[in-house]
């Protein structure tokens, strides 16, 4: 019995500290911000979850193309960990092989939100830069969500 509650203790009170997660590396806090959105977006809003990415940026943003499809108006949301002082979001639609420029959330803030309702169906590119870091960093970490009404 008393060695039972040696390893408890070891388990679950010491190994907890000493396994501690880096401020600087860890992806908890994203992930628990992510957790909150679509708690809020599917239980208060109605709005189904589509795409969830969290992921590293850097001075370089980051993209990536998704198909969006006619008949849905999206909402495309992101944010970024405590590093990033102005995130934007910029969607391009693919029209003949040339990225045209859809909508932008250029706002200064850390949480840009952008809709997009498509005439058609088709390949688009959404853009994530940070156009402000705090203090001197130069990556952080990221989530974006992609969601629409539930029919």
């Amino acid at each position: 019995m008393h060695k039972h509650l040696i390893l408890f203790a070891l388990v679950f009170l010491v190994l907890p500290c000493i396994m501690h997660a880096d401020i600087y590396t860890t992806m908890k806090g994203v992930m628990n911000d992510m957790s909150q959105y679509i708690d809020f977006l599917e239980d208060s809003l109605d709005q189904e979850v589509v795409h969830v990415q969290a992921d590293i940026i850097t001075t370089k943003g980051t993209t990536f193309t998704r198909t969006l499809h006619q008949g849905w108006l999206y909402g495309i949301a992101a944010f970024g960990d405590w590093r990033i002082k102005d995130l934007d979001i910029t969607v391009y639609m693919d029209v003949g092989g040339e990225w045209v420029e859809v909508t932008s959330d250029d706002e200064s803030d850390n949480h840009p939100f952008v809709s997009v309702e498509p005439a058609e169906t088709n390949t688009y590119l959404i853009e994530l830069t940070v156009y402000k870091w705090d203090e001197d960093y130069t990556a952080a970490h990221y989530g974006l969500l992609i969601y629409h009404e539930v029919d």
